[in-house]
């Protein structure tokens, strides 16, 4: 099947063979460019489909997807799409799924047979990973669909490769699976994020070259910049305006009118990873440099002492036990 797609600005190339769900687009993708183009060039590329081509062309993410949902080239082990509310980091984790677990034909192999879904919760795994508006499921064309087992919270494909989902909640699950592949989601909010991350790296272990995604909102967590942090990794970002042509334009100019400025503005919507949390006085490495496992802001002279937030001043606390004394109430 010959599927022609944009390589640049100039025009049209084609590509002999079924092209990879996941061919990079150098600057924007192919879609962009036929928005862009007049009507009379528009017309021309479509009539010179054929009808399978044609067929193909929705299900084909490389026509699609933006530079950042794309994963980036090398040996990598661990692909960070890091993005604002709305950038598209769900659906590029679909399709990347896709592409592991695809062969050529419906029947045929992928590079992936095993992949774990990871989320905050199965419910989050289920909902948003496989049943989403971006989900797997919904990505997936019909001969290519799997099969959701529901008592094994389980995607099997017609070439009968599996995606697991897991529990950040229960990391514990994840001792004793193996898989090739995993896709990991809102890593960010994970509550057992480090516990879960570890039992993941034991389980990925199958095949030549095990890979992983991870697509987040970030914030300031100490797994998520580990993760970020280790020489397998790479990262692609994008903020919220990056997938404006999929998202309501009211919602836009309200949210950024709203949180213009703020901390949640750079978080949430540019998708930044911020050191510290607004309002935060001291930067938070400031106490652990200072040997402290938490601080309190207590009045000077203590609790009847002269008021005023310049009357205050900040201690380490370093039993934050909780007990009779009081002291982990500055926790």
């Amino acid at each position: 099947m010959n599927v022609p797609i944009f390589k640049s600005s100039r025009g049209l190339a084609r590509l002999e063979g079924p092209p990879s769900t996941l061919t990079p687009p150098e600057t924007r993708s192919p879609a962009d460019w036929i928005a862009c183009a007049p009507p009379a060039e528009r017309a021309a590329f479509l009539d010179s489909l054929s009808e399978n081509a044609l067929a193909s062309l929705p299900w084909l993410f490389s026509f699609w997807a933006a530079s950042h949902q794309l994963p980036p080239e090398g040996d990598w082990r661990t692909w960070v799409c890091l993005g604002g509310r709305g950038a598209g980091k769900t659906r590029a984790g679909a399709e990347w799924v896709r592409s592991m677990v695809e062969g050529a034909g419906p029947l045929d192999a992928g590079a992936a047979r095993r992949v774990a879904l990871v989320a905050e919760t199965y419910d989050q795994a289920r909902e948003v990973m496989v049943f989403g508006d971006s989900g797997i499921l919904a990505c997936s064309p019909p001969d290519r669909l799997p099969h959701w087992e529901a008592t094994r919270r389980r995607l099997v494909w017609p070439n009968g490769a599996v995606a697991q989902c897991f529990s950040a909640s229960d990391p514990e699950a994840l001792r004793g699976p193996q898989c090739d592949a995993a896709w990991c989601d809102e890593l960010a909010k994970w509550p057992r994020a480090e516990d879960t991350w570890d039992m993941l790296q034991f389980a990925l272990r199958l095949g030549a070259h095990p890979r992983q995604l991870v697509t987040t909102t970030p914030r300031n967590q100490a797994t998520l910049k580990a993760v970020l942090a280790a020489p397998s990794s790479v990262m692609t970002h994008a903020a919220t305006e990056a997938n404006r042509a999929w998202l309501a334009p009211s919602f836009l100019e309200e949210i950024r009118a709203r949180y213009k400025g703020t901390h949640l503005e750079r978080q949430e919507l540019d998708g930044a990873l911020l050191a510290d949390a607004e309002g935060t006085l001291w930067p938070l490495e400031l106490p652990a440099r200072a040997g402290a496992r938490c601080a309190g802001v207590i009045p000077r002279g203590g609790r009847g002492g002269p008021g005023g937030v310049l009357g205050r001043e900040i201690r380490p606390v370093r039993d934050c036990g909780g007990g009779r004394s009081g002291r982990g109430a500055a926790c």
